[in-house]
């Protein structure tokens, strides 16, 4: 057999038999039996969790759950607020790629909840499989109940977008059921094909919604050899099997042999990964990581480069001044980046993307490349001193600076993420100081930077938890070893925006989660921006937004486990407190 290269995470290893479903059997709904064979689909193609919000148009999604196939395979997490399931399945997506998240909705409003979503991964290219249920065709435009146009809702944010016409009532034809088969594989292809990003199945799915008579309670015992009696019409052949279409991965991209400017930069935006690193590092260039770049660590990396980079811009003439800049990931964190940087007129932008969607938003990239090859290590003395020079000035910018309280909780959650931990971002001034302050890193560090939003972030960092703790430990012997602490790192704004992803209901799976909130009440960030010129009464109401809300207390009243510390020995507090084991949901709440 010829073997054929797979992602990590991916199901498929080499070419073996071809991949095949048993056909459900006959349950007296054919909407069920649909529902069925999307699940044994999605299930042998990797997927093993789902978000649903409660509703009564996708009821056959959660009927088929019952089904013997996928007992054990799929975990299913249960939802009140959309966008929270939502941010939820995104997260999931987050921890492996080639096992995306799912997310299911009833009809009407529920859909447009899920947008937000939709919109940060189709931005941060992060696989996620949206299925929303609908009216037949015949209940369309006729102001039936809960209809609304779904077709399309998402616009061009996802990748592949298809209306799955409603199975016959009383039972699935073959024909209805290798289509829904083949439209949910080619929906896994193209979530996680070359260009990952969201994808939307819109399920038209007609009564009944639910098994037949003597089903409801007896679909677990049903399988591919028998059916209930009160299935009116006959299915498939009992025994037959559909088959599940695999996409085969595409081969990496051939890297270009491209000896670097020697007064060269290089920019790790979010998710660079480690290719920015070892390239910096073999040529011996400064290396201007994000802290969510993947890359922020070893001997390149500069410390302190936001402030630093400012100075050399401004300054035509000044000795660092970069000639080149080759740009990996999403940059979108620092202005003297995106801005000052890219945006010069006597630097050239090179960019490393293997898609056709690359970063470019000052327009200037001269060359995009889909690989850059290693090359030769640099060992010139020049190089070398110019590195150092890049190092020593931007860490004594980071000795000399004073950091607020803020930036120093900032950094206290930093030190504690060891190696095996994760550490989640919020969009706010947290993440920009970080930037700025923070050293190497040890763990993973993730960010919402595809839009940049505050949208979600509780329930993306509880959906990685979700999958963290069921998924194998890299850095451990056991395949089922307990994986490391996930924390979530936000401001009181964004932890406010999203506090229905604390809700997790007593018959749900807690995550095992620390949330960190830096209360300084309100919305920090627009004191840096232009708008920190407006008059105060303007920047406080309209900007900042003080809040005057009790987070820990509100978090309790939700069931989360919540302290709040603040005062002079706020930060000591902080440190101790996560350095205290736990195994559950917590809130940490920082003030002054």
């Amino acid at each position: 057999m010829t073997e054929h290269p797979a992602p990590a995470g991916h199901p498929l290893r080499a070419d073996p038999e071809p991949m095949t479903i048993p056909v459900p059997a006959p349950l007296g709904s054919g909407a069920v039996e649909e529902a069925v064979a999307i699940w044994r689909t999605l299930v042998a193609l990797g997927v093993r969790h789902v978000a649903i919000s409660p509703g009564s148009r996708s009821a056959p999604l959660v009927y088929a759950l019952e089904d013997p196939e996928i007992a054990g395979r799929l975990e299913a997490h249960v939802r009140i607020d959309e966008r929270a399931a939502a941010f939820t399945a995104l997260g999931i997506s987050r921890r492996d790629p080639g096992s995306p998240g799912v997310v299911v909705t009833t009809s009407g409003t529920a859909t447009a909840h899920l947008h937000a979503a939709v919109l940060e991964a189709h931005h941060s290219r992060t696989p996620l499989i949206v299925l929303t249920a609908d009216r037949p065709i015949e209940l369309r435009g006729v102001g039936a109940n809960q209809a609304t146009h779904q077709v399309g809702i998402y616009g061009d944010a996802v990748r592949f977008a298809t209306d799955l016409p409603a199975p016959s009532r009383d039972g699935a034809s073959e024909v209805e059921l290798r289509t829904a088969v083949s439209t949910l594989a080619r929906a896994f292809a193209a979530a996680t094909g070359p260009r990952p990003g969201p994808v939307h199945v819109n399920l038209c799915l007609r009564d009944p919604l639910v098994p037949g008579a003597g089903t409801v309670d007896g679909l677990a015992s049903t399988g591919s050899e028998s059916g209930p009696e009160s299935a009116s019409v006959p299915g498939p052949e009992h025994g037959d099997r559909l088959v599940v279409t695999r996409r085969i991965p595409p081969r990496e991209p051939t890297p270009v042999a491209l000896p670097p400017d020697p007064r060269a930069v290089v920019v790790a935006g979010d998710g660079a990964g480690p290719a920015a690193r070892a390239f910096a590092e073999t040529h011996r260039l400064p290396l201007l990581a994000e802290p969510s770049s993947g890359s922020r660590g070893g001997p390149s990396m500069v410390t302190g480069y936001p402030q630093l980079l400012a100075q050399v811009m401004a300054d035509p003439d000044h000795p660092l001044r970069p000639s080149q800049a080759i740009v990996y990931g999403h940059p979108t964190l620092s202005r003297p980046v995106v801005g000052a940087l890219l945006g010069a007129a006597d630097v050239e932008t090179i960019i490393v993307d293997p898609t056709s969607s690359w970063a470019d938003a000052s327009r200037t990239a001269s060359l995009v490349v889909p690989a850059l090859a290693l090359g030769d290590a640099d060992d010139r003395a020049d190089a070398a001193a110019r590195l150092e020079d890049w190092r020593r000035e931007g860490a004594l910018l980071v000795e000399a600076s004073e950091p607020t309280w803020q930036q120093r909780a900032a950094l206290a959650v930093w030190g504690a993420t060891g190696e095996e931990d994760t550490l989640v971002l919020g969009s706010s001034s947290l993440v920009r100081d970080l930037e700025q302050l923070a050293p190497a890193a040890r763990g993973t560090v993730l960010a919402g930077r595809g839009l940049a939003g505050i949208d979600g972030m509780a329930s993306t960092a509880g959906g990685y938890a979700l999958a963290n703790e069921h998924a194998p430990d890299e850095h451990a012997a056991a395949e089922h070893a307990p994986a490391g602490r996930v924390r979530l790192l936000v401001g009181d704004v964004t932890a406010l925006h999203d506090f229905t992803g604390l809700i997790v209901g007593p018959l749900e799976r807690r995550p095992a989660l620390d949330v960190i909130v830096v209360d300084d009440s309100g919305g920090r960030i627009f004191s840096g921006l232009e708008h920190r010129r407006a008059h105060p009464g303007l920047l406080e109401r309209f900007f900042t937004t003080p809040h005057g809300a009790d987070i820990a207390a509100a978090a309790r009243a939700l069931g989360v486990d919540a302290v709040r510390y603040e005062g002079p020995q706020a930060l000591d507090a902080l440190v101790r407190g996560l350095e205290r084991p736990t195994d559950g949901l917590r809130m940490i709440v920082v003030g002054p």
